[in-house]
């Protein structure tokens, strides 16, 4: 099997690392029953996921090894991974409303495919995940809401874009009746760097919804922001044309903004000087 793609970029006292790999295994080899060893440093991805997630069942398509780390060379920082991800989708309720979930399953009542998807979990797969901080040492980023905004228009301006990246952590087709994907980007210029970490979600014909985590770092300055948004709206309620609905760039525009708050994360006062 292809050892996993690892690209890292520099950019000031930060380390940016991507690393994208294969789809996860349907099942390890052992299994944790037969002693595979999930707290090893080699341990398997597989059993790992079924240890730490109590989820029926995972989307159809994990990518278990993929990641994006943001590392100071203090030792602190901040990762986007696969796993932290879905352990913050509810395991044990439907969070789509009811009556939206109704009318999608009949909708397609005469789809055999169909009835067994909506089980007493979120089968839609909704995180509101904005990544895991870290700390290797004693230094690590101190987190507080701000009513600060990244400057996204500032960030429309042409720059050179020094690396770019983009990674998909997992995807779900919905049986064919729409999408649920997370994935994440960064990109780096002279001027800082830019992660966008985005679920998107269409069930067809009942409901879209789109959870953006942009966090930005501007050189030369001790802290980084990190914005979180949520968008959703019935599919019935939006004026656009059915195009957009595959698009979530521009899609994002139209949907309403149901929940939204930003952080400011502060790098520690050190005496170490990274080299």
């Amino acid at each position: 099997m292809a050892k996993p793609k690892v690209s890292s970029f520099e950019a000031g006292p930060w380390t940016i690392t991507s690393v994208k790999s294969h789809i996860l295994r349907s099942k390890c080899e052992k299994g944790l029953e037969n002693g595979c060893q999930v707290d090893k440093d080699d341990s398997c991805v597989v059993c790992r996921f079924d240890r730490f997630l109590e989820l029926p069942a995972l989307p159809e398509m994990v990518f278990g090894d993929n990641k994006l780390t943001i590392r100071h060379c203090d030792g602190y920082g901040i990762a986007f991974d696969t796993l932290e991800a879905l352990k913050l989708v509810n395991n044990h309720c439907d969070l789509l409303k009811v009556a939206d979930a109704e009318e999608w399953a009949k909708a397609r009542a005469g789809l055999t495919e169909v009835k067994g998807v909506v089980k007493p979990f979120d089968w839609t797969y909704t995180t509101d995940y904005k990544g895991n901080l870290f700390s290797e040492g004693q230094h690590e980023l101190d987190v507080k809401e701000t009513s600060e905004k990244i400057d996204v228009e500032k960030l429309k301006s042409p720059e050179k874009i020094h690396f770019y990246d983009e990674i998909i952590l997992y995807e779900d087709e919905l049986h064919d009746h729409g999408c649920a994907v997370l994935n994440v980007k960064v990109r780096v210029m002279a001027s800082g760097f830019l992660v966008l970490q985005r679920f998107f979600l269409r069930v067809d014909g009942v409901l879209v919804r789109i959870n953006d985590t942009r966090l930005y770092h501007a050189a030369q300055t001790n802290y980084l922001l990190r914005e979180y948004t949520s968008r959703e709206s019935n599919i019935k309620d939006l004026k656009i044309p059915p195009g957009l609905l595959t698009d979530p760039n521009k899609l994002s525009t139209h949907l309403p903004v149901t929940c939204s708050v930003t952080h400011k994360l502060t790098m520690p006062l050190t005496t170490q000087t990274c080299s």
